[in-house]
């Protein structure tokens, strides 16, 4: 009888800081490696291309708030840079978690 308020309370706890909006830095990139570590664990077998995409779909929303934070004010050439730089790091820590690193070849191109 405990498991569902356990899990009830859980929910609550979880949802709090995401409904509270206002992450530091700090947590949004620890909540987005995170998630690109879940998500990279759970991808399918596949190459390191398909496992990238698979994960970023999976932590959609982490990763257009980190961002958005790390966007905020640039000109367009600076947003442009930036969001090429999260992608590559994006990419590298999947290649990481995944063991793909022999694939990365892919991705610095």
């Amino acid at each position: 009888m405990t498991r569902p308020f356990f899990f009830a309370a859980l929910a609550l706890g979880l949802a709090a800081p995401a409904a509270a909006g206002d992450f530091d830095d700090a947590a949004l990139e620890s909540r987005l490696r995170g998630c690109l570590l879940a998500g990279s664990n759970s991808a399918v077998e596949g190459d390191l291309r398909t496992k990238v995409a698979e994960v970023r779909a999976f932590c959609g929303a982490q990763i257009g708030k980190v961002r958005e934070k790390r966007t905020a004010g640039l000109s367009r050439t600076e947003k442009a840079e930036a969001i090429r730089a999260l992608d590559y790091e994006i990419a590298r820590a999947i290649a990481g978690f995944t063991g793909k690193t022999t694939d990365l070849k892919d991705i610095d191109a």
